[in-house]
């Protein structure tokens, strides 16, 4: 007996195929899976690949596969997008039993799996859950146009915008910074940064790209490159601040995944003292990356199949190993790795 999870979102796909027991037997990444970015085709197209490249390398056959599980970004947003996300995975025709999760309510239970907490989840874009008992609050999570504050697009988009006041000369940052977003764009000229931008429909992952730039220079002490993240990570901490607010009877304790804590320290730290600005009693667990998110997935999916005593340490770990065996370009173009 097998299942497969498939957690979806803005930048990449990725499915977990796993036994009773929740030894991780095979792990896919394909692209992206929000339908509102890329459309309905192009999204059931990567997860279709995603699930059966997980099963191949599992070596199992699909007819072994007792259910799936879908955790998608826009599940439960509306009846409107749950309906499309419904109507194009039945398309799949995967002719198997499967449960639409929603990817921010799946993604909690990577951290805090049976437990209270907060978790801040910057990825593509920005979102923040909180739960304590039956309780379940969000926040954020507008999408790249109205909101997102403190993902990866957030900090692409802010990097364009510096990057545009260096060329004018509108501020005293590092040109570095310019330099390398026009590498990064493949043009000669500032200017001609607009037409790789303003494309139709804009292409979110490209610019949510940008991020591993920023945290590089970062890194390396370019001061507007930390200026950016730094803000980032102050508006990621508001969201958490709006959260304790909804529970202020309780002191949660503070975690996330995503693929913006990837940059480090400098994020992760700001975002702490953010926080503790406010509520100086706040404890932290350290976070874990985007990719990360499907684990919360497979422990609900063992709940519910009455496997009550699984290991998620060990779970985490086996997935973190196989992780590692993707090939080169699976964890370059998808996770970043």
């Amino acid at each position: 007996m097998a299942y497969v999870s498939v957690d979806g979102g803005a930048t990449k796909t990725l499915a977990a195929c796993y036994d009773e027991s929740g030894k991780i037997l095979g792990v896919a990444a394909n692209g992206p899976s929000n339908f509102r970015n890329i459309g309905t085709e192009n999204a059931a197209s990567n997860i279709r690949d995603a699930v059966m490249n997980s099963v191949e390398r599992a070596g199992i056959a699909k007819n072994e596969i007792e259910k799936i599980t879908f955790a998608l970004a826009g599940v439960k947003d509306s009846q409107k997008s749950t309906e499309i996300i419904e109507s194009f995975i039945q398309k799949l025709e995967l002719k198997l039993p499967y449960m639409l999760l929603n990817d921010g309510e799946a993604g909690y239970n990577c951290r805090f799996f049976r437990e209270d907490g907060i978790i801040a989840a910057p990825g593509t874009g920005m979102i923040a859950y909180g739960k304590s008992g039956d309780r379940f609050e969000r926040t954020s999570g507008w999408g790249w146009l109205i909101g997102d504050e403190g993902g990866a697009f957030y900090i692409g988009k802010r990097s364009l915008q510096e990057a545009a006041k260096i060329a004018d000369g509108r501020t005293s940052g590092e040109s570095e910074l310019l330099s390398r977003l026009m590498d990064f764009f493949g043009v000669s000229q500032p200017r001609h940064l607009v037409n790789e931008v303003y494309t139709n429909p804009v292409n979110i992952r490209r610019i949510a790209s940008i991020a591993r730039i920023i945290s590089e220079l970062s890194t390396k002490g370019d001061s507007k490159a930390r200026e950016i993240l730094q803000e980032a990570a102050y508006e990621a901490g508001q969201c958490v601040i709006s959260l304790r607010r909804k529970f202020s009877d309780v002191s949660l304790e503070v975690s996330g995944y995503g693929g913006v804590y990837r940059a480090g320290v400098i994020y992760w730290n700001r975002l702490k003292e953010t926080v503790k600005a406010t509520y100086p009693d706040t404890k932290f667990r350290e976070p874990l990356y985007g990719y990360h998110a499907v684990l919360g997935s497979i422990y609900l999916v063992l709940q519910d199949s009455g496997i009550g005593d699984f290991n998620t340490t060990k779970i985490e770990e086996d997935f973190n190993s196989k992780v590692e065996m993707l090939p080169a370009e699976e964890k370059a173009n998808y996770l970043f790795m």
